[in-house]
């Protein structure tokens, strides 16, 4: 696990410096090559152009459209599209604007990138969980076309800041999700008079449609005084919340979302170019249901002559509050605020664990060894205020200030944890709480306390109210009711192993003297007589062989290694077949002895060791 976590902050580090470097290629690439050479800014389009060499190799396939050509290719490098939504539909209508060459890609959202987004919301890969949708979009559009600009918005749009984001581009793209987001879509485009691409996806189905066309900015037009109907000429009132649905709510196949992004993409390329209204969505929907793989396409009402948004009456000149006018929420994830009670609970179940908190656990060695005990660090022990309350009717003005503080002193220096809890335990007595009356069930009335505490002053238990007592002693309320509902279970000792039989049986085991002459001279060595057994784990298992066969408990291998420790016997483990010592290997190089041979062993000194010598056989 710590080399994976290190792997990833190598990989963060690298993916950052990845990010800087693909920046500064492509500023460097908008400021030394055009899209075009001969269209300067303001220029009239539809005038024959010649395309720089690079732009007509990389869109020389939909440069053969006779409904494209050079004329709508360079349309698509000055145009400026804004898509707000870096979803599931957000991620497939940019990824194919920004292959198709569109000049300026803005891309409008407050979300992270997080793992249930990754099936449908293409742009987006396993690394850039947690980095924002509109950074992580415009990094893997930059990749697909480093001559696009993008520009990414990590914000909420909203009332406030919509109309400066929505005025900088010529076509809108509605990827949202809720009401309120497509109510304030659709009043902005009308405000600011450009065209409303506007889908939606949910669970296996999905539409898609033109909202708010103008046949004036489109000279292609037979009649410029048509307009497209908009969002609120379909749906004047917001639908009641119960309603909508949502992908967390009802989910949604990957797949579908892609289809209807990729279709956005390609209606607003319709529009970029010079599409009319006949060839457009405008006035009709498609609705395309991925259970049965079928594209529908109904027809929609005409504008509306009384539409609050886009008729000759209007009633919307500014953008409002949606979420009031929706009854609803515009944003679904809660915001990141809402976090800081898991963050808190996170921090003090870390400081309790690490004991820096009343009901941590700390690391101590009595005796040598490490056990588990409840501890409090000293810089959080400290006696708080007394008593000051006017309707305390306890004795808690009674006890001084100097009584208190030796009572702290007393209770954190001459007491260990164990005196301390049943310290405290002394000093705090249940009581029955009250009944309530029958004339009281349905009313208000209060039960009396069901704890009385008490100071010990003098021999004498003073009851004063529980603030008075945790500041007087430093605890903690929670501290103080783990004390007192958790009464310590007495420890059981383990019943004590007899091992009388193991002392007797090794005794009963056949023995031999070593089978080296040294080492029977010198030391006082026995071993064990058995050719079969090689060592002390063989000799344990034949132990309970043996015990299990007379009816007996065999102790177990630690205690059993204890006595046979104390018998001085050994077991013989020769390292060669010929070895007659375990020993001292040099005593293995010496002539094998029978039983009636002697010798005489005499020690000289030499310059490194001690050389021994037979100066007789």
């Amino acid at each position: 696990m710590e080399r994976i976590a290190t792997l990833e902050r190598e990989i963060a580090v690298l993916r950052q410096k990845l990010n800087e470097k693909e920046k500064e290629l492509y500023d460097l690439r908008q400021d030394w090559t055009p899209f075009y050479t001969n269209v300067p800014d303001g220029a009239d389009t539809n005038q024959p152009v010649q395309l720089s060499k690079w732009a007509i190799e990389r869109y020389s396939r939909q440069i053969l459209l006779s409904s494209i050509g050079a004329n709508g290719q360079a349309k698509l490098c000055g145009a400026r599209v804004l898509v707000v939504g870096a979803g599931g539909l957000g991620c497939p209508a940019a990824l194919y604007l920004a292959a198709a060459g569109v000049g300026e890609i803005g891309i409008v959202d407050y979300d992270t990138v997080d793992l249930t987004n990754l099936h449908r919301q293409v742009l987006h890969g396993e690394g850039d969980q947690g980095l924002s949708k509109v950074h992580s979009a415009a990094n893997a559009l930059r990749r697909i076309n480093s001559r696009v600009k993008v520009t990414p918005y990590n914000t909420q749009l909203a009332p406030h800041n919509a109309m400066d984001i929505v005025n900088k581009y010529d076509v809108l793209l509605d990827c949202s999700d809720n009401p309120p987001a497509r109510y304030m879509l659709n009043d902005a485009a009308q405000l600011s008079r450009i065209p409303l691409v506007s889908g939606s996806a949910l669970k296996m189905e999905g539409q898609l449609t033109v909202y708010g066309y103008r046949a004036n900015k489109n000279p292609n037009e037979k009649d410029p005084s048509y307009v497209g109907p908009c969002y609120r000429c379909l749906f004047p009132t917001p639908p009641p919340p119960e309603a909508v649905g949502s992908c967390s709510a009802h989910g949604v196949a990957g797949p579908v979302p892609g289809v209807i992004g990729v279709l956005q993409a390609l209606e607003a390329i319709k529009l970029i170019v010079g599409h009319t209204h006949e060839q457009l969505l405008v006035g009709r929907m498609i609705l395309f249901d991925g259970d049965d793989m079928t594209f529908r396409t109904v027809k929609l009402r005409s504008r509306s002559l009384d539409c609050a948004a886009c008729s000759a009456t209007r009633t919307i000149t500014r953008l409002v509050d949606y979420e009031v006018f929706c009854k609803a929420q515009g944003r679904e994830k809660k915001p990141r605020g809402t976090r800081v009670v898991t963050e808190r609970r996170d921090e003090e179940k870390k400081r309790r664990m690490t004991g820096q908190s009343y009901l941590g656990f700390r690391m101590t060695r009595p005796d040598g060894k490490k056990k588990l005990v409840q501890d409090v660090p000293k810089s959080e022990r400290r006696m708080g205020p007394s008593c000051s309350s006017e309707h305390c009717y306890k004795r808690c003005k009674e006890i001084a200030s100097e009584t208190r503080q030796n009572l702290f002193d007393n209770f954190w220096n001459n007491f260990d944890w164990t005196q301390k809890k049943q310290y405290v335990r002394s000093l705090v007595d249940s009581v029955t709480p009250k009944r309530r009356r029958l004339q009281h069930q349905n009313g208000i009335s209060r039960k009396g306390d069901s704890k009385v505490y008490h100071l010990e002053v003098d021999g004498n238990r003073i009851p004063v109210c529980m603030v008075m007592f945790l500041n007087t002693l430093g605890l903690k309320e929670a501290m103080l009711r783990w004390w007192i509902s958790r009464v310590d279970a007495p420890k059981m000792r383990k019943a004590p192993i007899k091992s009388i039989n193991v002392g007797s049986y090794i005794d009963s085991l056949p023995k031999t003297q070593p089978k080296c002459q040294v080492c029977r001279d010198s030391d006082n060595l026995t071993y064990l007589n058995i050719s079969d057994i090689k060592n002390a784990c063989q000799l344990y298992y034949h132990y309970v062989k043996e015990m299990k066969s007379k009816g007996q408990n065999p102790v177990s291998r630690k205690t059993f290694t204890k006595v046979f420790q104390t018998k001085n016997i050994k077991i013989f483990k020769s390292k060669n077949d010929g070895d007659l010592c375990d020993v001292n290997a040099e005593h293995n190089a010496l002539p094998s002895l029978d039983g009636n041979e002697s010798f005489e062993v005499k020690q000289i000194d030499g310059s490194l060791e001690n050389v021994t010598i037979y100066v007789q056989w």
